[in-house]
């Protein structure tokens, strides 16, 4: 009798275990893809949703009257964009646009490219990984972030796509 009464108490128990297991509800935190680049002496990101490709480096064609963060035109499939060259924003030292590959990106109506030194790497990250910027940065630099998270032992600048584009849209 006790061996029975055993094995009714141990499906006794796996069935009190399963219930409570199906009342336990796994939350996924959000992940999001970010492009992580070097532009100058830091990493940089772009949210994943706002770069269309990478493009190895490339002729530039030069235009005259742009003004001095456009380094000029390209040629993707048929499509003129014009290039951006974003360290005159970040306040480091201008890029050698030869040597520099291009991510297209693209905001709601803004599309551009976007010189960049190299990608690093394109991952995905926890949401509650990004985290306001707290100090270092400049001014100019602060008003195109979106926060910072640590990436391979390393701060990364998130940047804000549609905060540069309303920084260099021709009105």
């Amino acid at each position: 009798m006790s061996e029975i009464a055993t094995k009714s108490e141990l499906l006794l128990d796996t069935v009190k275990r399963r219930e409570r297991d199906e009342k336990i509800i796994e939350v996924d935190e959000e992940k999001i893809k970010v492009v992580i680049f070097r532009a100058g002496s830091r990493c940089y990101a772009f949210y994943g949703r706002n770069i269309r490709e990478i493009l190895t480096p490339r002729e530039i064609a030069w235009a005259p009257g742009l003004p001095d963060y456009l380094p000029g035109l390209i040629n993707v499939r048929g499509d003129i964009e014009s290039v951006i060259d974003l360290r005159a924003f970040l306040g480091e030292e201008r890029a050698d646009c030869a040597q520099c590959h291009i991510a297209i990106a693209v905001a709601d109506d803004f599309i551009s490219g976007i010189l960049v030194d190299v990608v690093e790497d394109v991952v995905d990250i926890p949401a509650s990984g990004i985290k306001p910027v707290i100090a270092g940065l400049p001014d100019a630099v602060r008003e195109l972030v979106a926060g910072e998270f640590e990436h391979g032992g390393e701060t990364v600048v998130l940047l804000d796509l549609a905060k540069l584009a309303a920084k260099v849209t021709v009105r």
